[in-house]
């Protein structure tokens, strides 16, 4: 099924679906309403083709200095110009079949760099503008031009109901008029000069979608006929985005191609440049607003965020709150860490440390929390004044859209934030762009592969990977189904795909039979289903193929002897749902205690006193986090301390603050996110030596 975008006009906008019969769309072509009041910018991944409909007059300040003039509107529609200049330019690095009418006939030249003539006067309004109804005139066309091939004629009548017009003095870039009015030489239709790396674009004056004879006009049936079928021969690669919790496909997106990738560097490329001299208490203002936005809308970002990844809704609700948080801390210490420090100042010198940014920056983002980990990347680099090339999970890609959306209301420019949509192959046309960092959260195989490509260009390259975390219970824990009940949270919130989540646990002998227990017995009491519905602990998993992964961590196990206490296979049902799963009885020699499980399983297991523990935590590759349940502070800080993790909890597990820096070691990663160092990141620091 294709899709074409009709953009929204306040007046007369039923005009234009109605212009378009059931035979015309036949069963292959669906219309799509376009909102700027709703700014609806994630529907336009998924659409083929966009009309750009008319309207109330372009804000003169898009093409030159306001000013009062004839017939000016007593309110402009603002919000309307930026959406529909996102609107075209996506389209037009897309390929993308483009049809304007009037108003947006107009834009498409102010957005090439024209200009328009802001009123006809008396003689122009008297044949153009409308009086109660459209007015007629003739038109001449081009001979040679696309227009006159589609229209079969060299002249003919049009409708008209405008005031303003193409100035012929200032047309846009690539532009060329190929029809005019034949009384007074306004410009009535547009198309691009040079299209060897363009999409269709045709652009007229008057209104084929209300001329009285549109089932037989030329000038308004040949037109529509022609960009239909320009829609049915679009070819756009497609990424289904899948709802985990059924199976089915919700949506499917156009990935970008290396052609758009690049385009949408070069955009980046100019944007940062600006961005960076903006001051930086004018970017917080604009962050802080981002935040604003994520709280008033977090009920439908959360709804979608569920639908695409399948963790309960009220997971989705915390995890908009936590990034808000974060937002929060990292702009209300902006000022504090990346401004200038004077490090020393005499009578002869001054000694200066200056905070400059990055450039552009891949923000290579993650599935499992797609707001928490984007903001610990994209919130700082956009504060420190670096431009991000944002490359959302193909298993996240509706919140990617969204977090583009609500940055572009709260005023970052368009140029400074793009989202590169796809799977692995967009992944690989970054790694071949010039970019000024890379920024990746995910596996430590990806990382790897990641990491290698990135070394010969010598800029900064920081991998946020997997983890096989451990959590010790000791001896001397007073109450046993407490810790029970948080450390299973720890290792199954979000179905245990969480980066920091617990994936081994280690249990003093003397509490071990009582941990077990409380430990089973908190688990069997959650409730798994249907992510949406009230008191879901456990949801769906958001890729089917950990099913697999799971399973056989599960019989691996069994086979070398560990115990099931709950859970070990998948549902039958619809969907992507496997049991919360304990084993006990469990040792090194089996999959479940050193490969990274990602999911709701656990193996639990006995260890005789603290250097046995200490020996088991520490026999892993990876390093992010370790846990220590104890009532004394000294033996868990010295356990912790022996352990080389970039994070060490006392008393607690699977938490991460944004004054903390957030670190890995081995294959867990390295560089830091969060916390000063984690903002300083996206810097280049500069020395400065100043005499005199």
């Amino acid at each position: 099924m294709k899709r074409l975008g009709i953009t929204q006009t306040l007046t007369n906008y039923d005009f234009y679906p109605k212009w378009f019969t059931i035979n015309d769309l036949g069963e292959d072509i669906q219309l799509v309403h376009l909102s700027f009041e709703h700014f609806d910018l994630p529907l336009l991944a998924t659409l083929d083709g966009v009309l750009l409909t008319g309207g109330i007059d372009i804000y003169p300040g898009c093409y030159t200095h306001f000013a009062p003039y004839p017939n000016a509107p007593s309110d402009f529609q603002q919000q309307r110009d930026l959406f529909e200049s996102l609107v075209y330019h996506h389209a037009k690095r897309m390929k993308m079949p483009i049809l304007g009418i009037c108003r947006g006939h107009q834009l498409i030249n102010i957005l090439e760099g024209g200009k328009l003539i802001q009123d006809l006067g008396l003689p122009g309004n008297h044949k153009h503008r409308a009086d109660g109804k459209d007015k007629e005139h003739g038109i001449k066309v081009l001979e040679g031009s696309y227009f006159h091939s589609i229209t079969k004629q060299l002249q003919g009548k049009v409708n008209s109901a405008h005031h303003q017009a193409i100035d012929p003095e200032h047309i846009g870039k690539n532009l060329f008029p190929v029809a005019w009015s034949e009384e007074d030489g306004v410009i009535e239709a547009i198309e691009y000069k040079d299209t060897s790396d363009t999409g269709y674009l045709l652009a007229v004056q008057y209104h084929p979608e209300r001329m009285s004879d549109t089932c037989t006009h030329s000038f308004s049936e040949n037109i529509k006929k022609d960009f239909l079928t320009a829609i049915r021969q679009t070819n756009f690669m497609t990424l289904d985005i899948k709802n985990p919790a059924t199976g089915q496909i919700l949506t499917s997106l156009h990935v970008d191609q290396p052609s758009s990738i690049k385009k949408k560097y070069d955009l980046l490329l100019d944007g940062q440049k600006a961005w960076a001299k903006v001051s930086l208490e004018e970017r917080i203002i604009k962050i802080k607003a981002f935040a604003d936005l994520l709280e008033a809308e977090k009920e439908r970002l959360a709804e979608i965020l569920t639908s695409e990844v399948g963790k309960p809704l009220q997971q989705s609700r915390n995890e908009i709150n936590g990034a808000i948080s974060r937002i929060n801390w990292l702009s209300g210490n902006a000022l504090k860490y990346l401004s200038e420090e004077v490090m020393f100042q005499d009578e002869n010198i001054t000694e200066v440390i200056r905070y400059e940014p990055l450039g552009v920056i891949a923000n290579i983002s993650a599935w499992n929390y797609p707001y928490l980990v984007g903001v610990n990347v994209f919130i700082p680099a956009l504060l420190s004044g670096n431009a991000v090339a944002y490359k959302p999970s193909e298993y996240a890609s509706l919140t990617g859209l969204e977090i583009e959306r609500l940055l572009v209301k709260a005023g970052i420019p368009t140029n400074v934030f793009q989202v590169m949509l796809g799977g692995a192959e967009t992944g690989e046309e970054l790694l071949r762009l010039p970019l000024d960092g890379y920024f990746f959260t995910g596996s430590y195989k990806t990382g790897q592969y990641i990491y290698t490509k990135v070394a010969p260009k010598m800029v900064i390259c920081q991998c946020e990977l997997g983890g096989k975390d451990p959590l010790y219970v000791t001896d001397d824990i007073e109450n046993v189904g407490a810790v029970a009940a948080g450390t299973a949270d720890g290792a199954f919130y979000n179905n245990g795909q969480s980066c920091c989540a617990v994936e081994r646990i280690y249990v003093h002998e003397k509490v071990y039979d009582a941990y077990l227990d409380a430990f089973v017995k908190e688990v069997s009491s959650w409730k798994m289903g249907d992510p949406k519905e009230d008191g879901v602990y456990l949801g769906a998993l958001t890729r089917e193929s950990q099913l697999d992964f799971l399973e056989n961590q599960v019989q691996d196990a069994l086979q070398k002897g560990a115990v099931l206490l709950i859970g070990g296979k998948r549902l039958d049902r619809p969907g992507y749902y496997f049991e919360p799963t304990v084993l006990a009885n469990v040792t090194h020699e089996m999959m479940v205690m050193k490969e990274e499980s990602f999911g709701p399983i656990i193996g639990i297991m006995s260890v005789k006193n603290d250097e046995e523990a200490l020996k088991l935590m520490a026999d892993t590759e990876y390093g992010l986090t370790a846990a220590v349940y104890s009532v004394q502070r000294d033996r868990a800080e010295n356990l912790l301390s022996r352990l080389n993790t970039g994070t060490g909890y006392w008393n607690c597990c699977d938490r991460v603050s944004a004054a903390l820096p957030w670190s890995g070691r081995q294959q867990s990663g390295f560089g830091a996110t969060l916390s000063h160092a984690g903002i300083r990141t996206f810097t280049k620091v500069k020395g400065y030596h100043l005499r005199g």
